[in-house]
């Protein structure tokens, strides 16, 4: 069946070698292709419903204190929340207690 050991030895360590290829290639695709879940939530930050707009913020703000690598990049979005919310006081006293009660500021 085989001619040596070594060529049989070669055929099993060149297979196992692709996989692992193929394994760290699809690992960097999917480091390339990965979107953090708090993105999907930034849209709702414009929504007119109140519940639906504290929510996000609650959930922002809970993302936030429990992943510090994201925490920088939430926090400058509920700044320009702030910023972009001045009208609304509602708004605006309900982001500023969240970030307080998570300690984000």
């Amino acid at each position: 069946m085989f001619r040596s050991v070594n060529s049989f030895l070669n055929m099993i360590f060149k297979s196992s070698q692709g996989a692992k290829r193929g394994f760290e290639n699809k690992q960097r695709r999917y480091k390339k292709d990965f979107t953090p879940s708090y993105v999907f939530l930034l849209k709702d930050l414009d929504n007119k419903e109140q519940q639906i707009f504290e929510a996000t913020v609650y959930y922002l703000c809970t993302i936030a204190a429990l992943k510090k690598e994201y925490q920088s990049d939430i926090v400058d979005v509920l700044n320009q929340a702030l910023l972009k919310n001045k009208k609304h006081e509602a708004r605006v006293a309900y982001i500023q207690k969240m970030m307080e009660e998570k300690k984000l500021i």
